[in-house]
């Protein structure tokens, strides 16, 4: 069989394009709902640290524990049988600084708004700013995410030109 060097680069051609549309339409690389449980566990130390009762605390600070090791063993499930996985390679170095930085962005407003709440005299000032933060960061992480596979995309398709 004799393939010529326009039929390998045809061919080499269609490969790349069936790889850029899945990478643009695969899901994300990791599952959005994992910050959001645990900014949830983050809310629900606030709250029973600040707001319950010593009893109550004893059994929701373990049970809150053991509910995010159980998120996190489903984090990894998740990620270790997605079927699409870009290469080490092909992610976007600025995808995980963009991450970083929405930790800290995320860390720091939350800090800021326990200190504001507090300085306005609001009960549970910590409790009230975990609940916000937790909304935030639910319509927030999905993009997030969204957005690393899209640099991630973006930087696969660049790197094959």
């Amino acid at each position: 069989m004799h393939i010529t060097p326009e039929d390998a680069a045809q061919s080499l051609a269609q490969i790349q394009q069936t790889q850029h549309r899945a990478l643009r339409s695969a899901p994300p690389m990791f599952p959005s709902w994992y910050l959001v449980a645990v900014w949830t566990f983050v809310a629900g130390m606030q709250l029973v640290t600040e707001v319950t009762t010593p009893w109550v605390l004893w059994i929701g600070a373990p049970a809150l524990a053991i509910a995010l090791a159980v998120a996190v063993v489903a984090f990894i499930r998740e990620v270790r049988n997605q079927a699409l996985r870009p290469h080490a390679s092909v992610v976007d170095p600025w995808s995980w600084a963009g991450l970083a930085g929405w930790i800290v962005a995320t860390s720091l407003g939350g800090v800021a708004m326990a200190f504001g709440f507090q300085a306005l005299g609001v009960a549970y000032p910590r409790t009230i700013m975990g609940a916000v933060m937790v909304a935030i960061v639910a319509l927030t992480a999905p993009v997030l995410t969204r957005w690393m596979s899209v640099r991630t995309a973006r930087r696969a398709e660049t790197s094959e030109r």
